[in-house]
C-alpha cells in the first residue's frame, strides 16, 4: 500500500553525497523536494526499507528522519507545488 512519508536529512561534511541521495529518493515512488532536504515521497516502503536504502550513501555523522504523514496539513509553497502534493501524494 502506498504511503505519503516526509524524509529530512542533515549531511554534514563538505562535498557530501547529495546526488546519490536523491537518486535515491527518486526510486522511492512520487516525489517533491520541497525544500533543501526536505521531501515527500508517496511510497510502499515502510520507514526501515528507506533508512537501509538511504544509509548505504550516508556518513555516521548525517542524520535523517523519515514519518509518515496524514492528510492535514498547512504551509507555504508554490502553486504548482500544492497541485502536486495534492495529486501526487495524498491522492
Amino acid at each position: 500500500m502506498y504511503k505519503p512519508y516526509m524524509i529530512s536529512y542533515d549531511l554534514n561534511n563538505p562535498g557530501q553525497k547529495y546526488d546519490k541521495v536523491f537518486e535515491i529518493i527518486k526510486e522511492f515512488g512520487a516525489y517533491i523536494k520541497l525544500q533543501k532536504s526536505f521531501w515527500l515521497v508517496k511510497t510502499n516502503l515502510n520507514p526501515n526499507q528507506m533508512c537501509e536504502k538511504l544509509n548505504t550513501v550516508l556518513d555516521n555523522n548525517d542524520s535523517l528522519f523519515i514519518c509518515e504523514l496524514q492528510k492535514n496539513y498547512q504551509g507555504r509553497a508554490t502553486e504548482e507545488n500544492w497541485k502536486f502534493i495534492n495529486e501526487h501524494i495524498f491522492s
